[in-house]
């Protein structure tokens, strides 16, 4: 793969990146938390989060993001040496999610008393295949998206280091993609007849429809190094369909035409999917007033500064919420006083800044041990911002 045309080039920066991960991991915070008694404002802000559905479209995002950069990583790197350091590679991911990940796993099971399954599938990062089987609220149900990444990051770099460089663009832009698909509607055709949340939550959360997302990011980056952009028009319209798939799909199955969650899922990931190629190609190819405006924005400090704590804010803030009897109001509709909302941020925000300044910027600077940069906390953006669960309506 040392042909790459891209392998000679620095690779480009993308700090708006890191203020998407800022606004991100806010409207997820913002999806899980009930509504309050004393702010209609508040609350019509809400409302409109939910039905907007932007949590899950930003996890999505997030998919393709983690797709783009992992794999524009690991093309360099084969594009230079002629092979892929899985020790150094696989020594940066734990450095950057496992010290704050377990630790939080650990409180939780002293906390709240965690049974012996549910604890094996947070410590091995198979949640999301527990999960759909024990749908009951769990203080930690967010980290099934994380298990997604981390059975990504198992076998991709094999898949990027094997597959030959002229099939590579076919293989993550095409076969995969494909694949995902028949995976969510095989889901459905297996539990036609029987438990519909099931089925809706194993397609949502299962690392055969997600690569999906994640694949296809991977393909952007295929195409960065071979200096073939996709911008402009065919973003535009990747983006119109999504929408009209959404629209189609929201209402077959409000009327009953579709009665499958797994279809229904299934069809959403696709829409969800081309958005998210729509954003990233625009971020990373594009030049025009969208771009521009995008970058501005998303490059703020203040978004880059809870971009660079969103990691630990995800993963500490459905804990939080728990813990305060907070956990249930975005589902239930039950209402809570501000005050208690505010105190639940203000518990998150603290602890997600004491994980950065205390465990994971002092922990960044050993990844010039492992082939990465020193002194940046992630090479790559990590899936931090998830919505639970499959929503049923």
């Amino acid at each position: 793969m040392s042909d790459l045309a891209g392998s000679s080039q620095r690779l480009e920066k993308f700090p708006a990146f890191d203020g998407f991960r800022g606004v991100a991991v806010l409207v997820v915070v913002f999806s899980h938390l009930p509504q309050v008694v004393d702010s209609e404002l508040y609350n019509i802000a809400w409302k409109l989060n939910q039905a907007l559905r932007t949590g899950y479209v930003a996890l999505d995002i997030f998919f393709a993001i983690s797709g783009f950069f992992i794999t524009r990583l690991l093309l360099r790197e084969c594009a230079k040496t002629g092979r892929i350091s899985f020790s150094n590679f696989y020594a940066r991911r734990a450095l950057r999610i496992f010290p704050v990940y377990y630790l939080v796993v650990v409180s939780c099971y002293i906390i709240f008393h965690f049974g012996t399954w549910d604890t094996l599938s947070l410590l091995t990062y198979t949640f999301n295949f527990y999960h759909p089987f024990h749908p009951a609220p769990h203080p930690l149900e967010q980290t099934w998206s994380l298990s997604v990444e981390e059975q990504f990051y198992f076998f991709w770099p094999l898949l990027v280091l094997l597959v030959p460089q002229r099939l590579l663009s076919v293989v993550t832009g095409r076969v995969i993609p494909v694949l995902a698909i028949v995976c969510g509607l095989a889901t459905a055709a297996v539990y036609s007849g029987q438990d519909n949340l099931l089925s809706g939550d194993l397609v949502y959360m299962s690392i055969l429809t997600r690569m999906l997302s994640l694949s296809l990011g991977g393909w952007l980056a295929v195409r960065e190094f071979e200096k073939r952009s996709l911008r402009g028009p065919q973003c535009l319209l990747l983006l119109a369909v999504a929408i009209l798939l959404l629209i189609v799909d929201r209402i077959d199955r409000d009327t009953g035409i579709i009665t499958s969650q797994a279809v229904y899922w299934t069809i959403a990931l696709a829409a969800y999917a081309m958005i998210s190629v729509s954003f990233v190609s625009t971020m990373v190819f594009d030049d025009g007033i969208v771009k521009r405006g995008l970058t501005a924005f998303l490059s703020t400090p203040i978004l880059r500064g809870f971009g660079r704590i969103s990691y630990a804010m995800y993963v500490v803030h459905l804990p939080v919420l728990f813990y305060l009897g907070l956990n249930d109001g975005a589902l239930s509709g039950d209402k809570a006083p501000l005050m208690q909302v505010v105190l639940a941020l203000a518990i998150t925000l603290a602890l997600s800044v004491l994980s950065y300044y205390a465990i994971e910027s002092p922990l960044s600077s050993l990844k010039a041990s492992f082939g990465g940069a020193p002194g940046q906390p992630a090479e790559s953006p990590v899936v931090e911002p998830t919505m639970t669960r499959a929503p049923s309506n």
